[in-house]
Order: C-alpha cells, then structure tokens, then sequence
C-alpha cells in the first residue's frame, strides 16, 4: 500500500466524488478511480458506495478512514518536525483534550504554562472520546486528556488525573433546583439530554439510571458534551455533567445539584508509547493540576458543595 492511495482515499472522502479529488490530487478522474480501486482490492474490502451522485464511506471505509487518517496526519506533520531539529526549536508540545474540559481547564491551564515555558510552542486539538485513545496510540500527540476507560491500547500510558462526583445541571428556576440532591428517578420526570449511545459519558449515564432501577428515557440526545450543557442552559432538559465541564457556561444560568446516590467521574492523562517525560510536560501537568485545584475550589466556594 503506498502513500498516494491514502492521500487519494481521504481526497474523495473529504470532497465526495472523483472529479473533485482528481483536481485536488492534479490526476485524471480514471487515475483517481484506479487509486480508489486498487486500494480496495488490496483491502479486499469495499470503502465507497453510491448515493444521489455522491460517494459515500460504507461502514468498513469509515472505520478504515479514521486509521488513515492518524496516518496521513503524522506524516502531514513530519515537515514542521524536521524544520524544528534544522533550526535548533523546542519541539512543539502537541496536546488534545476532551471538548467538555478544553475551555475550563485546558485554555487556563496554558496560560499558567505559558508564564513558566514563553518560548514553548504547542498544539492543542479537541476530540471525542472514541479517538483520543487511538490518536495516542499513534503517536500523533504528546499528552491528552481524558475520560478513564477500558484502555483498548496496551502501550499507551494511563495516569490518574482527578475524580469529581457527577452532577445533575439544571437550567435555573427548573423544580428540581429545590432539592437538596437529585436521584435517577426525579431526573425521569424531566427532558434529560444524554450523549449518544456508545460514547462514555452515555454509558455512564446508563449506569447510574440501571443501578436505581430507572429506565433512561431521553428526550434529546447529542455526541458533545457542551452541546448538553448549552441545552441545559437553554431550558432544553436536565444532564449529567462533571463541574468542570458545566463551569464553562454562564453560570447564572444554571444549577448544579448533587446526585444521589454519588457518583465519581475519573479523568486521566494518557501518554504515547515509548513517553520520555520532559521538562516542559512536567510543567504542564502541573499547571493543569493546579487548575483543577483552582476552579474546584472556586466552585465550592460559590455553592457551598465541597469536593469529597
């Protein structure tokens, strides 16, 4: 398999015909098709089919585009890389973070790293939780972090990062911001908005309605946890977030109300393998550490709810 397959392959998903990858690729429409052809010939599994004049991935082409894609990133970034080492650069500190936590803790605790590290370059991308782990995996980043989970990659590194207890997030004057907590099943009267099936914050919704006895019946579903908690504010419904994650919202706006029974979110830091700490990643773990710390802190002061 070589390079130009896969540069071919992610063209058409990205444009979604032939013609417009062949202009983007400076081939002929039949060469572009050829590309496409042998590479499923050599996958011995079909990436495309038809709909409406368009090309669109099967579901075996979408799964085989997302490792791909890892693919092509990297090498779409060895040329910065190699500019780096000839100029003599601190390399760039490559971060991804889940969307939940990158306004609430991720941006401010770059600012404190900024102050420690001024000539640090870095990168910082936002992903789901199904890809952070594989783009890890890949090398493709330095730190993330992220929601604790089975690790499907046994060569990434996992470290403990912080615990927080779930909380029920209603928008303000909502009847269950009388109560002193909230349970499953007062949730249940209510529009509740979950994050879609298969992705971790659903499952663990799933898991605290299951263990009361509770079937989850959402009314509004979505893949991004923001999304939830903009809907909250909204007046949409009533989720299950972590304070970090509801902190990046106008918090006139909403309350927090604490589940009952408790329950613990656990976040990590998640390495590539072959992770050689440095200097500057040290840094940074403390600087977002001390963020937890801070914004915690600041939380339980407003409302009163200590962290356990």
């Amino acid at each position: 398999m070589n390079i130009k397959k896969l540069k071919c392959f992610r063209a058409v998903v990205i444009h979604g015909s032939l013609v417009a990858a062949a202009s983007v690729m400076n081939l002929s429409q039949p060469a572009t098709s050829r590309l496409i052809s042998t590479l499923e010939d050599e996958l011995k599994m079909k990436l495309f089919k038809r709909e409406k004049r368009r090309l669109v991935l099967t579901p075996e082409g979408k799964e085989f585009f997302r490792e791909a894609e890892k693919i092509l990133a990297n090498l779409d970034d060895l040329p910065r890389i190699v500019q780096e080492i000839k100029d003599g650069e601190t390399r760039t500190l490559r971060i991804v973070a889940l969307a939940r936590l990158a306004n609430s803790l991720v941006s401010p605790a770059l600012a404190r790293f900024v102050q420690e590290h001024p000539e640090q370059r870095f990168s910082v991308d936002v992903r789901g939780h199904r890809d952070i782990e594989q783009w890890v995996a890949g090398r493709h980043y330095d730190i993330a972090v992220a929601l604790t989970r089975p690790c499907n990659h046994p060569s990434v590194i996992q470290r403990p990062f912080f615990d927080t207890d779930a909380m029920v997030m209603v928008p303000k004057g909502h009847p269950l911001e009388q109560l002193g907590s909230v349970t499953p099943a007062q949730m249940a009267e209510h529009d509740i908005i979950a994050l879609a099936p298969g992705l971790r914050p659903r499952f663990q919704m799933e898991e605290i309605f299951h263990s009361a006895g509770i079937e989850l019946n959402c009314k509004i579903e979505t893949t991004s946890s923001v999304m939830a908690c903009q809907m909250v504010v909204e007046g949409l419904g009533v989720t299950i977030i972590d304070r970090l994650a509801a902190m990046s919202m106008d918090q006139k706006r909403f309350s927090l109300m604490p589940l009952a029974p408790a329950y613990r979110l656990q976040f990590v830091l998640l390495f590539p393998p072959g992770f050689e700490e440095t200097p500057a990643i040290t840094s940074l773990v403390r600087c977002l550490q001390r963020q937890v710390e801070s914004s915690l802190g600041e939380y339980a002061t407003m409302t009163g709810h200590a962290e356990q």
